[in-house]
């Protein structure tokens, strides 16, 4: 049942937007959506500010939101900031040259073939399962999912594992997929010491602290799809692991969570003697800042990879997140230290061996085939300047 009212509601509002498609379409108009937690962040983020910076005043960038009014500095700049899902955000849609989405977002707006549509994803590597493998393989599903599909012109890739199992997953053609990696990536292959400082401070970490940052995933209730996100803390001791860290690489380290913004019961969720960053915006800011990393089915421990610092799995409900959600790369092969429990945890971060673990991560970057060129956002947005102008910039 929750299946056919999600695919009703999207039939619905096409139809009801279809009239649109006759309004003029506005040749340089760029829409970028972080459908995830409707923020200006992610790879839609680092697009915009790179067409800002090196296309000044040659597109009308709109940026949909949820909350405009917390960005009064984009619309300063000469961006237009506009609601997600109101009437301004489907006119602008309907009527942009490229639309850029980090996840589907576009599948209950009937575009045409005059608007091109990018999708970044939000994820690297291949880990948990999407699409037909997750969650129904029912023909409604797979029309529901088609929707996106079928308006899709580019669809990015970090590594050729992805490419392969989410083109089926998806319903996405394989020759669609842009094997280049994610935009947001960029800022944590090329690292940049003056960026890092000043995300430091942001935070308020003092010179001589390190941080390290817990970042679970969300889980789905009663493993269903269609159901909420929420999140879960694990128990972690936060104390435990910041001496642990202090033995094994010294120094001082404070430690930090940042929970999936997805989630629905942030407030059921341990933050005690943490630094809560679930409303920092810029998860890869977080990223580019944190000396280490707990993860545990979070796509984001590919990007910390990139970086080439301590990224340690840590899951209680380990067997039983792969027995339901499943993965597309065995957990076994992952390089990252595994643990169970805050015992395990710590033994883990003790006993932590860094040739070991890069030699880990190399092999485990090659056999998924990663294709991250360090370049995406340059990429991408020459890609935009062709389609709008019809020429190389």
């Amino acid at each position: 049942m929750d299946e056919l009212i999600r695919y009703a509601k999207k039939i619905a509002m096409r139809t009801m937007l279809f009239p649109l498609r006759l309004a003029p379409l506005k040749k340089n108009r760029v829409m970028l959506v972080n459908n995830l937690s409707s923020k200006y962040a992610d790879n839609p983020k680092y697009v915009a500010e790179y067409l800002d910076r090196v296309y000044p005043n040659q597109f009308e960038l709109v940026i949909a939101v949820k909350q405009p009014e917390e960005y009064d500095e984009l619309r300063k700049r000469g961006m237009k900031v506009v609601r997600v899902n109101s009437a301004e955000y489907f006119y602008n849609a309907m009527t942009s040259a490229v639309l850029l989405t980090n996840s589907g977002g576009f599948s209950y707006v009937p575009l045409s073939k005059r608007n091109y549509v990018i999708n970044t994803w939000h994820g690297g590597g291949a880990y948990k399962k999407c699409g037909v493998d997750m969650y129904n393989n029912t023909t409604l599903f797979r029309k529901d999912l088609l929707l996106r599909a079928n308006q899709t012109n580019v669809f990015l890739s970090t590594c050729k594992r992805f490419t392969e199992v989410v083109s089926k997953a998806m319903l996405v053609p394989k020759e669609i997929f842009w094997e280049i990696g994610m935009p947001r990536n960029d800022m944590l292959i090329h690292t940049d010491d003056a960026l890092r400082e000043r995300i430091r401070a942001k935070l308020g970490l003092k010179e001589d602290e390190k941080l390290i940052l817990f970042a679970p995933t969300y889980r789905k209730i009663q493993d269903n799809y269609f159901k909420d996100s929420v999140g879960i803390s694990y128990g972690v001791d936060a104390e435990r692991v910041c001496k642990a860290m202090e033995t094994r690489f010294g120094g001082k380290w404070r430690f930090a969570v940042r929970y999936h913004p997805c989630v629905t019961n942030r407030q059921d969720l341990q933050v005690d003697g943490m630094m809560d960053l679930t409303d920092y915006e810029d998860m890869q800011e977080l990223l580019c800042a944190a000396d280490a990393m707990i993860n545990d089915f979070s796509s984001s421990m590919w990007d910390f990879m990139l970086t080439g610092r301590p990224s340690f799995l840590f899951a209680v409900d380990l067997d039983h997140y792969v027995a339901t959600t499943q993965v597309y790369t065995p957990v076994a092969q992952w390089p990252f230290p595994q643990s169970v429990n805050n015992d395990e945890l710590e033994q883990n971060i003790l006993n932590f061996d860094e040739s070991d673990y890069a030699a880990a991560c190399k092999r485990h970057y090659t056999d998924l085939g990663g294709c991250e060129t360090g370049k995406a956002t340059e990429l991408v947005c020459q890609r935009i300047y062709e389609i709008v102008y019809g020429k190389t910039h």
